[in-house]
């Protein structure tokens, strides 16, 4: 019995060592794939993260390097580079590829250790919310001129697209007309690109990584088949006469004023024409005011639209006289005229002379902006003077708080501008492509 009993030990025993191993080995398993697990999810939540974080910026910035030339390819931080993510433990790599600008494919690989997980997008480019990059005193496309005035100035960064010879001309003073940092355009040469005393930039000349792009936002539809409204020596209009309605026209002479109201909600005044001498208009209501114009727009004397009211509670849009050629209307502000709300005209200059002055933003898909003798462009609010086809003149004493984007820019006599943090709400408006809606996800 003794002998029967020692084999059965040594049974057990090999059978608890067998036992033994193989509990070991399926632990193992079990831990190698959970840990293979985690390296998956991780790596698959980086490269998740890093799309969107592509996806965030091509949103919120016109000028995001993160959208390539029509049919180019960007890869960030290098073609098959990785760039270290410390809160995520991880890196990833962004590849993305512009087709046709109509169809951004965004490629974002995440690495944790030694796992990868790709993700694949297709962005289709559509329009989106007008949001332009506002935080240089100005900006131009092709030629900045200071040569002609000798106390213009600047406050503020200067940025300009244009690599060409004498682009940016600061005329032979020594004195500083660009308090701040020169952008030139990419691989651009400051000895090249300066004309005159290198000495008026107070900051560095440096060159900007890549163009940067002013396109104007879309040009609002005007509203169609409206009933008329026949206005006639009125006074007052209240919601119920001219919103949804469509009045042929507004002449307000001498002192005849209007008062328009909006009790609480937002309201459309649509009209054929609007001419406004030494008269005023009044808004009044919690409501904002939308202002169509169609063919004809005349505001002098002492004309005073809004004087008193918020200046982000009108905006107003004129579309241009259909008999006059593309950028020969042009609409004058002269007088003690003053505009409280933000302007855009389709294809109208605009000249600004005397004390006139709009306290709001002007855009203008125009040729010109005229800024002369001693206009009110700095009372208390700063804005966007946002012409980027145009040409920006400042001649006489004009002082301009805000911000300046234009095709050029000239300054003469003591025109100042100074850069400030826009306090005027720009007008809720769209911009070809930057939408980037998600057409696939794999």
């Amino acid at each position: 019995m003794g002998k029967y009993a020692i084999f059965i030990v040594l049974a057990l025993t090999f059978s608890l060592i067998t036992y033994s191993h193989a509990l070991k080995n399926a632990l193992f398993m079990s831990n190698a794939r959970t840990v293979q697990s985690y390296s998956y999810s991780q790596a698959q939540n980086i490269a998740q993260s890093a799309a969107m974080l592509a996806i965030t910026s091509l949103r919120n910035d016109a000028n995001s390097t993160f959208l390539p030339n029509i049919d180019d390819i960007y890869s960030y931080p290098s073609l098959n580079g990785f760039q270290e993510w410390e809160e995520m433990h991880g890196s990833y790599n962004l590849s993305l590829t512009n087709q046709g600008d109509t169809l951004l494919v965004l490629r974002s690989t995440g690495k944790f250790e030694e796992t990868n997980y790709l993700v694949t997008l297709g962005l289709v480019i559509g329009p989106s919310i007008w949001n332009p990059y506002l935080d240089q005193a100005l900006h131009a496309e092709n030629i900045i001129d200071l040569s002609s005035g000798s106390s213009d100035m600047i406050i503020g960064e200067v940025s300009i697209n244009s690599t060409a010879s004498n682009a940016v001309r600061l005329g032979s003073n020594n004195r500083i007309k660009i308090t701040e940092d020169l952008f030139i355009g990419p691989g651009g040469d400051k000895q090249n690109v300066l004309t005159g005393n290198h000495n008026n930039v107070g900051g560095e000349v440096r060159t900007l990584d890549r163009k940067l792009n002013y396109d104007l936002p879309i040009f609002p539809q005007f509203p169609t088949g409206s009933p008329p409204f026949t206005f006639s020596n009125h006074t007052e209009l209240h919601p119920e006469q001219y919103n949804g309605y469509y009045i042929n026209e507004i002449n307000l002479q001498g002192s005849n004023n209007l008062t328009i109201h909006t009790g609480d909600e937002n309201r459309v005044l649509h009209v054929g024409r609007l001419d406004v001498q030494s008269s005023n208009i009044n808004v009044i209501g919690d409501g904002k005011l939308t202002i169509y114009v169609e063919n004809f727009l005349d505001m002098k004397g002492n004309a005073k639209i809004n004087e008193n009211g918020d200046v982000n509670q009108l905006h107003l849009f004129y579309r241009g006289d259909p008999e006059v050629d593309l950028y020969d209307e042009s609409l004058d502000f002269g007088g003690n005229t003053q505009f409280n709300g933000s302007l855009y005209s389709e294809k109208a200059s605009i000249n600004m002379n005397g004390t006139a002055g709009i306290r709001g933003n002007i855009i203008t898909g125009g040729n010109k902006v005229t800024i002369r003798g001693n206009p009110s462009l700095e009372l208390d609010h700063s804005r966007v003077i946002f012409a980027p086809n145009g040409i920006v003149e400042a001649k006489g004493n004009v002082t301009i708080k805000g911000s300046v984007i234009a095709k050029e820019f000239y300054g003469s006599g003591n025109s100042t501008l100074e850069y400030s943090k826009l306090d005027v709400d720009l007008p809720d408006l769209e911009q070809e492509g930057g939408g980037y809606d998600i057409a696939y996800w794999n």
